[in-house]
C-alpha cells in the first residue's frame, strides 16, 4: 500500500501541487513564527545570563505587571536601606542605581533618534564598577547636569562625539548637555541593547526621579560566602515591601518576562498560519473528493484483485500523508528562510542584541509536521473512507461513481449549529462589554461551520440567481449547470473564500465602527479646548508651564494617566485639574457629580459602574504601583474617549501614587485671539519637545484613528492571503475538473463549441463560485460585526458604520478572482485535442 501510494501520487502529481503549496503556506507561518522568537528569545536570554549582580534588590509594586511608561510614580529605595544592607554579615558593598525608560536622544537634526521600537532608558553613573551593567570605551564618567554619556550604538548612528553637544528629554526636562562618555549598551536586565543616556548619581535622581531615592540596589557578596544565606538575611532586614533575588532568579524573572512578551507576536503569526491552514483545508478536501471520484474505476479494481477496504483507504490516506509530509518540509524551509530574514533585518538595525544562530528546535520541527500532516490527513480522511466503500464489482462499470452519504445528516448538523449560534448571540446581548464580544467570536466560528454544512442546500438555486443578470447563451449557462451539477464541490470550494471574507468583512465593520465612534466621542468630549498637546509616552510637567506663558492662552489643563487595578478589573486613573470635566472635556453624568472631587472622591465611568457593581457613595479599593486606597463614588459618567478611566482631581492622583509628567494638555485660546499665531506660538515654545505634538480639534481626532488604520492594513494582509489560498482553490477545482470533463469538453468541442466559449464557461463557473462564497462571506460578517458594536456600544463602539463602498469592491474583487482562477485551466481544456479527448474514459 505504501508503494502504491508512493507511486501513485507520483503518478498524478501535478494534481497534487496545490495542495502542497496550501499545506506549504500554513506550515511556513508556523515555522517562521516558532523558529523567530524562539532565536531571538535565545539572544536576548543570554543578558539576563550576565548580570554582574551577585543580588539585586528593588522595590515590590502594588501594582504588578505595570507597564514601563506611564504617570504612575517610580517606586524607589532609600539610601539608609543601602546602608543597612551593606552591614549585613557577607555583603562586600552595595551599589544604589537609578534605571528608567522614557528618556529621548535628540539627533543634530533636533528630531528624536530612532530607537527601533525600544524604549530609550536613562541612569546614573554606577558607584561600584563590579556591578555596573555598562562598560565604559572611551571619555570619562559624566558630572553634573551639563555633562551627559551615551551608549556606542546610538553615538555612532547620530554621529555624536566626545565633547559634542546633545539635546536630550527627560522626565524632568529637556536638556543640553556635553558627552562625555562613550558606553556599551546595557548588558544585563530588560534593558540590554537598547539606547542608554548616563548621568552622574545625583543628576539622575534629578531628572529622572525629581526627588531622591533608587530604583534598585546591587549587592556583591564577599567571597566564599553563600549567596542564598546572603539573599536570606538581606530579606529579613529590608522587609516584605522589597523584593531580594540573586542573579540566578533575576535571569529566570527576565527569561519569563521575555517568553510572555513574544506571545503577542507569535499570536500574529499564528493566526496567518491558522487562516492559511482553516482555508487550506478545504482545498484539500476538495482535491481528494475530485480524485477519488476521477480514481474510482481503479480503486475499485483494487478491491476486485483482493485489497480489502481498510487497505484501499488507507491507500489514498499515505498519499495525503505523503503530500502532507512534502508539504511540511518545504514549509518548514520556507519559515525558516523567513525567520532568517527578519533576523538579518533585526540586526542591519544595530541595537547592540547578542547574535545567536537560527533556533531550529526539535518541538518545532515536530509542530510544524503535526500541523502540517495532520491536516492534511484530516481533510483527506472523508474522500479517503469513501474510498474504500467501492464494490469490486464496480471495476467492471463505466460508469462508477464513489458512493455519497445523504445530505440529510449535514443539513441536520448545520441546523443545529446554526439553532445554537441563534442562542450564543441571544446570550451575548444580555452580557454585553467584552465577555459579550468574546462570546460573539465563539457564535460566529461555530455559525460559519453551520453555513459550510448546510451550503450544499442553497448553493444550486443561489448560483442560479447570481448569474440570472448574465444572460442565457450557452456557454453561460453550461457554466452555471456546470456549478449546480455537484453542489458539495461548489459549495466546499466556495466556503474557503466565504471563511476568509467572513473574518475580513466583520473586522472592517468593526473598524469602521470604531473610527466612526472615535469621531463622534471627540466631538461630544472636547469642548471649549482649541489646542491638544500630547505625546505618545508621558512628557514632562515643564511642558505644560511653558505653553501657560505663550501669549493668547487663556488657560492649560492637565490630565495625567496611570494604571489602576479595581477587584482585578485593570483600569486606567486620570488626574486633572479643576474644571477640566466641566469646559476643556465634555461629560454627561448618569448620576452624581464632579463635586466631589475636590474632597478626594472619584468619578467611574457607566461601564466600570455596572461591572463593579458600584453607585454614587459607595467605597472601593483603588491598587496602584505605590499600593492601595480607598475611594469613594462622587459621580458615574456616560461613556467618554477622553476619560474612559476613574478620575481624581490632581492632589488625590498624587497620593494615589500619580507622578509629575502630563498625557495630554487641553488649551484655551482666549477671546479675540489669532488661533494660527496663537497655535504657531506654542509650537515654537515646544521646540525642545520634538516628540510633544500640537494639534487642534481636527488633526487630533486624525491621530486618534491612526491606530485604526493599523488594523485595517493587518486585516489588507489577511485578505490577501486568504484571497490568493481561495484563488488556488478555484483553480484546483477548475482545473481537476478539466481532468473530470475532458470527454465532455472533447464532445463539446466536436459539436462546435470554440476555445473562447470554452474559456468563457469556466469563466462563469469560476465566477459563480467565487461570488457565492463572498456573499454569504459578507453576510456572516456584517451580522456579526454590527452584534459586536452592538454589545460594546458602552465601550468605545458608540456607533456603527457599514461600509458599503468597501464591502460592494469586496464583492467586485470576488468576482475578478473568478476570473482569473479560470485563466490557466481554460487554457489547458481549450489545448484539449479533440479525438483524444472524445476517446478519454
Amino acid at each position: 500500500m505504501l508503494k502504491l501510494g508512493l507511486r501513485s501520487v507520483l503518478a498524478h502529481s501535478l494534481r497534487f501541487v496545490l495542495c502542497t503549496v496550501a499545506v506549504l503556506l500554513g506550515v511556513a507561518f508556523v515555522g517562521g513564527a516558532l523558529i523567530f522568537t524562539d532565536t531571538l528569545s535565545a539572544a536576548l536570554k543570554k543578558n539576563f545570563a550576565g548580570s554582574p549582580a551577585d543580588i539585586t534588590v528593588t522595590p515590590v509594586a502594588g501594582l504588578k505587571n505595570n507597564p514601563g511608561l506611564s504617570n504612575a510614580r517610580t517606586a524607589t529605595l532609600s539610601s539608609d536601606l543601602a546602608s543597612q544592607i551593606a552591614q549585613v554579615p557577607g555583603v562586600a558593598g552595595t551599589d544604589p542605581q537609578v534605571l528608567i525608560p522614557g528618556a529621548q536622544v535628540l539627533g543634530t537634526d533636533g528630531k528624536p533618534t530612532d530607537a527601533f521600537g525600544l524604549p530609550t532608558y536613562a541612569g546614573g553613573w554606577p558607584h561600584d564598577p563590579r556591578t555596573a551593567t555598562f562598560q565604559l570605551i572611551d571619555g570619562k564618567p559624566p558630572w553634573g547636569q551639563q555633562q551627559l554619556a551615551l551608549d556606542q550604538p546610538t553615538a555612532k548612528r547620530e554621529g555624536y562625539e566626545i565633547g559634542d553637544q546633545v539635546k536630550v528629554v527627560t522626565p524632568a526636562k529637556a536638556i543640553t548637555a556635553t558627552l562625555t562618555a562613550v558606553t556599551s549598551p546595557n548588558l544585563s536586565g530588560k534593558s540590554a541593547g537598547a539606547p542608554l543616556i548616563t548621568f552622574d548619581p545625583a543628576t539622575a535622581q534629578l531628572l529622572l526621579l525629581g526627588r531622591p531615592g533608587w530604583t534598585s540596589i546591587t549587592v556583591s557578596v564577599q567571597p566564599g560566602q553563600d549567596v542564598q544565606a546572603v539573599s536570606q538575611a538581606i530579606a529579613k532586614v529590608v522587609g516584605q515591601d522589597v523584593s531580594v533575588r540573586t542573579a540566578a532568579q533575576v535571569s529566570a524573572d527576565g527569561e519569563n518576562a521575555l517568553d510572555s512578551s513574544f506571545g503577542g507576536f507569535s499570536a500574529i503569526l499564528l493566526l496567518f498560519a491558522g487562516i492559511a491552514l482553516f482555508v487550506g483545508t478545504f482545498l484539500i478536501v476538495n482535491t481528494f473528493s475530485m480524485l477519488v471520484a476521477q480514481r474510482s474505476r481503479e480503486l475499485a479494481m483494487l478491491r476486485a484483485i483482493g485489497a480489502s477496504r481498510a487497505q484501499v483507504t488507507r491507500t489514498v490516506l499515505i498519499e495525503a500523508l505523503i503530500i502532507g509530509a512534502i508539504g511540511s518540509t518545504l514549509g518548514l524551509l520556507l519559515g525558516t528562510g523567513v525567520a532568517a530574514t527578519l533576523q538579518s533585518v533585526y540586526q542591519s538595525l544595530d541595537l547592540a542584541i547578542p547574535g545567536s544562530s537560527l533556533q531550529i528546535s526539535a518541538p518545532t520541527v515536530i509542530a510544524c509536521y503535526v500541523v502540517g500532516i495532520g491536516v492534511t490527513l484530516f481533510a483527506a480522511y472523508p474522500s479517503a473512507r469513501r474510498a474504500g466503500k467501492l464494490p469490486p464489482v464496480a471495476a467492471m462499470r463505466d460508469d462508477v461513481s464513489v458512493p455519497e452519504r445523504s445530505l440529510r445528516l449535514r443539513l441536520a448538523v448545520g441546523g443545529f449549529l446554526l439553532l445554537m449560534t441563534a442562542l450564543l448571540v441571544a446570550i451575548a446581548f444580555t452580557l454585553q462589554g467584552l465577555a459579550a464580544a468574546i462570546l460573539l467570536g465563539l457564535a460566529a466560528g461555530i455559525a460559519l461551520l453551520g453555513v459550510v454544512l448546510t451550503s450544499p442546500l442553497i448553493s444550486r438555486y443561489a448560483v442560479r440567481g447570481l448569474l440570472s443578470p448574465f444572460g442565457h447563451k450557452a456557454p453561460i449557462t453550461l457554466g452555471r449547470r456546470n456549478a449546480e451539477r455537484n453542489p458539495r464541490r461548489t459549495a466546499a470550494t466556495a466556503s474557503a473564500l466565504m471563511i476568509s471574507l467572513a473574518l475580513v468583512s466583520g473586522l472592517v465593520v468593526i473598524a469602521a465602527s470604531a473610527k466612526a465612534s472615535i469621531n463622534r466621542n471627540l466631538q461630544d468630549a472636547i469642548g471649549t479646548a482649541e489646542l491638544l498637546v500630547n505625546a505618545d509616552e508621558p512628557f514632562s510637567g515643564q511642558v505644560g508651564d511653558k505653553v501657560a506663558k505663550v501669549p493668547g492662552v487663556a488657560a492649560v489643563h492637565r490630565v495625567r494617566q496611570m494604571p489602576g487595578d479595581i477587584a482585578g478589573h485593570r483600569i486606567t486613573v486620570a488626574g486633572v485639574d479643576d474644571g477640566t470635566i466641566a469646559g476643556p472635556i465634555t461629560t454627561r453624568f448618569d448620576s452624581g457629580s464632579a463635586d466631589g472631587l475636590k474632597d478626594g472622591k472619584a468619578v467611574i465611568p457607566r461601564n466600570l459602574a455596572k461591572q463593579l457593581d458600584l453607585v454614587v457613595g459607595k467605597s472601593f479599593e483603588l491598587t496602584t504601583t505605590t499600593g492601595k486606597q480607598t475611594l469613594r463614588v462622587t459621580g458615574i459618567i456616560a461613556p467618554n474617549r477622553q476619560l474612559n478611566a476613574v478620575i481624581l482631581a490632581q492632589p488625590t492622583f498624587t497620593q494615589a501614587g500619580g507622578g509629575t509628567t502630563d498625557s495630554t494638555l487641553y488649551v484655551d485660546v482666549a477671546d479675540g485671539t489669532d488661533f494660527g499665531t496663537v497655535r504657531r506660538a506654542v509650537a515654537t515654545q515646544l521646540t525642545d519637545y520634538p516628540a510633544v505634538q500640537v494639534r487642534d480639534q481636527q488633526a487630533f481626532a486624525q491621530s486618534q484613528r491612526q491606530p485604526i488604520d493599523i488594523v485595517l492594513g493587518v486585516i489588507a494582509m489577511l485578505l490577501t492571503l486568504a484571497i490568493l489560498i481561495a484563488v488556488l482553490g478555484i483553480v484546483n477545482t477548475l482545473a481537476l475538473g478539466v481532468i473530470e470533463r475532458t470527454r465532455e469538453i472533447g464532445l463539446l468541442r466536436a459539436i462546435g463549441m470554440d476555445g473562447r466559449q470554452l474559456r468563457r464557461m469556466l469563466q462563469v463557473e469560476a465566477i459563480a463560485i467565487a461570488l457565492l462564497g463572498a456573499l454569504l462571506g459578507l453576510l456572516v460578517g456584517i451580522l456579526f460585526g454590527a452584534a459586536v458594536q452592538y454589545v460594546m456600544r458602552d465601550d468605545g463602539l458608540s456607533v456603527l458604520d457599514i461600509p458599503v463602498i468597501q464591502l460592494l469592491i469586496a464583492v467586485l474583487v470576488a468576482g475578478v478572482v473568478g476570473v482569473l482562477a479560470a485563466v490557466w485551466p481554460s487554457r489547458r481544456a481549450a489545448k484539449l485535442d479533440v479525438l483524444r479527448a472524445i476517446a478519454a474514459e
